[in-house]
């Protein structure tokens, strides 16, 4: 799944904008934040924008490494990973969003987002390191980056800028995590289960950066 936001949901569903109304209405008379999502899909985030949850974008992970393995270093269009195009509508300067899968001992086991290629990177390590992160999972944490970017949401960061300890307790970067989690989840499950309630990092001890 995905968080998206007001930019994104406008996009692709007024309806759903209409519940956000009813959202922000409820909350100014009282109302508990679960009760909140149960009945509109909406919810805060720390940064107080609101957010709503949409399906999972990508294909199966067993599905994106069968067609990426046999294709290491090109440059693979994103609509040739996703399910359907529903965060394409939502976010459309995603259109041209590639991914880039690597072997580089220098960088190891990891993903990130390259700018100057609009090109999500894996990279897993040697052809001989065990690669324990999913595909999928790393491509929805970089894609909550990029959507955190476009509606504003609390930021990630680069670990080697500011530490390991506080890179962690970005509020962003705990964001990105917790969808990866929560990717497990029912529909039902997400719609009753509130982000804190599966975050690893509780909201008082993020660090905010918009």
């Amino acid at each position: 799944m995905s968080y998206i936001g007001q930019t994104g949901m406008a996009r692709i569903d007024h309806k759903n904008m209409l519940n956000l109304q009813q959202a922000k209405q409820m909350l100014s008379e009282g109302c508990a934040p679960s009760t909140i999502k149960i009945q509109t899909g909406w919810e805060l985030g720390i940064d107080g924008l609101w957010r709503y949850e949409i399906l999972d974008p990508f294909l199966p992970n067993s599905e994106i490494e069968a067609y990426v393995k046999p294709r290491f270093g090109e440059s693979i269009n994103i609509r040739l990973i996703l399910q359907d195009n529903l965060i394409l509508d939502a976010y459309p300067q995603f259109e041209n969003l590639t991914l880039y899968a690597m072997y580089s001992p220098q960088k190891g086991v990891a993903g990130y987002y390259n700018p100057s290629t609009n090109g999500m990177v894996i990279s897993m390590g040697r052809p001989s390191d065990k690669f324990e992160y999913q595909i999928e999972g790393v491509l929805l944490h970089e894609i909550q980056h990029l959507i955190q970017n476009i509606e504003g949401f609390a930021q990630g960061g680069n670990p080697k800028a500011i530490g390991m300890r506080r890179y962690l307790r970005l509020a962003g970067e705990v964001e990105a995590r917790n969808i990866c989690l929560r990717h497990f989840l029912t529909d039902d499950e997400r719609r009753r289960t509130l982000r804190t309630e599966t975050q690893d990092i509780e909201d008082k001890d993020q660090i905010i950066i918009c």
